[in-house]
């Protein structure tokens, strides 16, 4: 029986096109411009049909792959009549979002058109990544457990093994990246000592999948280990089995130490009691002694909760044992804000050192009152994660230093007014306006003078210090010609050098070097680097001076060419009342305190400062100041 023929209408055509489950787009092959798209087309891009006919396909997708992907199958014939790739699309209001696409050719009345079937993938995207998420999360746990795991399909082949088991087994990494099952297995009977026990077990459970077995093996390196085997399931079915390795060489080395000391486990028993009693006399002595010491000690972790106080902290903080026990003491809560900053370094310096540099915090008591104290951090031995500290009262220390403070400016003061007065009187007598002196009392006169000259520096050197470790020391940073400061610095040193038979020579400079800082702290440095320059030299020579730029920053050199620092006075002489040893150092006077305010002024304005040396050659002192922005009036002067 014949079946009459039918024709889909144009409808029912147009029906089928937009009650498909993808979006479907068609293509004019040539210009490439979306001659027709269903409505999951344009639900999917935000277009009314009207708006998305006649639009270039590549207005559309947006992902740079489709340029290739189209000129391949404009190249090529479809082998079975559709291709099929994964792109990006983008949505009318610019929301890009995957899709995969399936393109088949259409040819009609010699015009060929491309009929694309797309489906968002994005959740099919999400369910994906998920899924590797979770499997590297599942492999970090492999690879984190202490024991060695090997996981094979129920045909042998390996699935998967942690990187505990190829460190226990030492695998090669050729073996390791080809994880094929016959040579893995035939490396791992090569490193037995003792094979027919561990392949019984094997043969035992191809007759019995379900059988979950334990072998001990031992190796021909002398360790020892437990294998457990046990069926892997999913969702009740079996899906393969899993091998767990367990290294327990040091176990049985304890077992066989202890069936060699069987004899002797009575002594060996009374020998413990008397180490526990021992041990439990030191730990009391030992918390006695902690508890004892005029130094807070703790035990913290990284969280900065402490674990354990002393009875010095506890009295410190304001703080009953009891109430630590009940409800503990976090450092960072205990401590002001400002503190914190320098804890959270300390914890840096223990993680990569071991240890950490003191720092000076304050500690708030119970009663909100602020506690002055210095902490050092070193790593608990034998952990990661805890640390101990020292914390150290120095509300005294404090104390003591405000009066050493308070008594050095009244001394230094009620010494500056009577000096100046002794100073400029022996300086009359000394000019000779009282008449002719006789030698003799001239040169007392003069060795006074100079003496009185010499304190007064020592005065003002005092005041200088003072100021600066109270803070009290203005430093007011502003631009200024670093070439006019160094000219007139050398002009204010002159005298001095003259009287040593010395000069000052500039040997190098730019035609302007503007530089931020304090100018009249600059002169004061210069005023001491000049003067020890000239001091070293040898009578006759030169000091030279040289100003040069780099990278933003102004270096500036002062050379002598006099003996040289001793090797062991370097790593003092910027430090306070630092002098080197010698007849000759002496000779020159000074407070040794010139070099270390000098040091200070310079790293208050930004910069560095430094020397090189060289016995019987000379030295070099440098200190550095930031680069000023240049002016156009600058090139114009």
């Amino acid at each position: 029986m014949s079946h009459p023929s039918f024709t889909l209408s144009g409808g029912l055509l147009r029906h089928i096109f937009d009650h498909s489950r993808d979006a479907v787009l068609v293509v004019d092959a040539q210009q490439m411009l979306v001659l027709d798209a269903d409505q999951n087309a344009c639900r999917m891009l935000g277009y009314q049909r009207d708006e998305i006919i006649g639009q270039a396909l590549a207005n559309i997708e947006c992902s740079l792959e489709d340029v290739f992907f189209w000129d391949s199958v404009r190249s090529t014939i479809l082998a079975d009549g559709n291709a099929i790739a994964e792109s990006e699309w983008i949505t009318r209001i610019g929301i890009t979002f995957p899709i995969e696409k399936r393109v088949s050719s259409y040819l009609e009345n010699g015009r060929e058109f491309f009929v694309i079937h797309a489906e968002d993938i994005t959740h099919r995207r999400t369910v994906a990544e998920g899924q590797v998420h979770l499997a590297a999360q599942l492999q970090s746990s492999l690879d984190a457990t202490a024991e060695g795991i090997l996981s094979v399909d129920l045909h042998g082949n390996i699935i998967n093994l942690n990187q505990r088991f190829t460190l226990m087994w030492n695998l090669p990494d050729d073996l390791f990246a080809s994880r094929d099952e016959v040579q893995m297995f035939a490396y791992l009977r090569a490193a037995l000592l003792e094979t027919d026990s561990f392949f019984e077990s094997m043969r035992k459970i191809r007759d019995d999948p379900n059988l979950e077995t334990e072998d001990l093996l031992a190796l021909k390196d002398g360790r020892y280990f437990v294998c457990v085997s046990k069926p892997e399931f999913l969702r009740d079915r079996r899906v393969g089995r899993v091998f767990s390795i367990r290294d327990i060489t040091q176990m049985k080395e304890a077992e066989c130490s202890l069936v060699m000391a069987r004899d002797a486990a009575e002594q060996a028993s009374k020998e413990k009691s008397r180490m526990v009693e021992a041990l439990l006399v030191s730990e009391s002595r030992l918390r006695r002694l902690v508890n004892s010491s005029l130094i807070g000690i703790m035990q913290g972790q990284m969280e900065a909760d402490l674990t354990e106080a002393n009875d010095v902290l506890l009295q410190l903080a304001g703080m009953q044992r009891q109430e630590f026990a009940e409800s503990g003491m976090n450092w960072l809560l205990a401590t002001t804000l400002e503190s914190h900053a320098a804890h959270r370094n300390a914890l840096l310096e223990v993680r990569s050192y071991g240890q950490a540099k003191p720092y000076e915090g304050e500690l708030i008591r119970n009663d909100g009152a602020h506690i002055p104290v210095m902490v050092g951090l070193a790593q608990l031995e034998g952990s990661l994660e805890e640390w101990v500290g020292f914390v150290l009262d120095l509300t005294e220390q404090r104390k003591a230093d405000r009066i050493k403070s308070e008594f050095i400016s009244v001394v230094s003061h009620e010494l500056r007014t009577p000096l100046t007065s002794i100073r400029g009187a022996l300086g009359l007598l000394e000019s000779g306006v009282t008449g002719e002196l006789a030698p003799k009392s001239m040169q007392l006169i003069k060795v006074a003078h100079k003496n009185c000259q010499r304190l007064g520096a020592l005065v003002n050197d005092i005041l200088d210090m003072e100021k600066l470790a109270s803070g009290k020391m203005v430093i007011n940073i502003e631009r200024f010609d670093l070439v006019t400061v160094t000219r007139q610095a050398m002009e204010a040193n002159s005298n001095y050098a003259q009287a040593l038979n010395v000069r000052y020579r500039i040997v190098c400079h730019p035609d302007q070097a503007w530089a931020m800082g304090d100018n009249v702290r600059v002169m004061q440095v210069f005023a001491n680097l000049l003067s020890n320059a000239a001091k070293f030299s040898p009578a006759g020579r030169e000091v030279e001076i040289r100003i040069s730029e780099f990278s933003g920053v102004y270096k500036i050199e002062v050379q002598d060419f006099g003996p040289g620092i001793p090797v062991a006075f370097r790593e003092q002489i910027f430090k306070k009342f630092a002098q080197a040893d010698g007849t000759n150092t002496r000779q020159q006077g000074g407070t040794g305190l010139g070099l270390n305010i000098t040091k200070t002024f310079v790293e208050k304005m930004g910069g560095e400062i430094g020397f090189l040396t060289e016995d019987g050659k000379g030295t070099t002192f440098w200190f550095t100041l930031l680069a000023a922005v240049q002016r156009r009036e600058d090139r114009l002067t």
